[in-house]
């Protein structure tokens, strides 16, 4: 099974948008942008994985979350924050297909957490 390489980045900084395409398009993913919650909604969703911003300005990123989630959205997501208060761990904890990463972040640790979380998918596909 191929495991698919389409990361969407949902992040209201231009620049955290940018320096992350480039990152990661030099890894070899295809990479979405998209300036804002609202902007990723009102467009197609393709994306096996979601890198999205916990504050943003029109929709935070858990909210954006238990929307998809509602709407049988099950794309795994990395949510990316400088926020260090322990109710976001529990929330995230409790979100399905959701991990934490921790701004600012090294390429490193991004490509861990984006590598651990599109294995999930493949065993998951594996074993159903």
């Amino acid at each position: 099974m191929e495991i698919c390489h389409r990361i969407g980045i949902i992040d209201d900084d231009t620049a955290v948008r940018d320096s992350t395409h480039l990152l990661l398009e030099a890894y070899g993913f295809q990479v979405s942008e998209y300036a804002s919650a609202t902007d990723y909604l009102k467009n197609s969703r393709t994306d096996c994985l979601l890198l999205i911003d916990l504050a943003m300005s029109d929709l935070n990123g858990l909210d954006l979350i238990d929307l998809l989630r509602s709407g049988d959205i099950n794309t795994p997501v990395i949510l990316l924050t400088d926020i260090a208060e322990p109710y976001l761990s529990l929330r995230i904890s409790a979100a399905s297909h959701c991990a934490k990463l921790d701004k600012p972040f090294t390429a490193g640790a991004l490509l861990n957490k984006i590598g651990a979380s599109l294995g999930e998918i493949s065993c998951a596909a594996r074993h159903t």
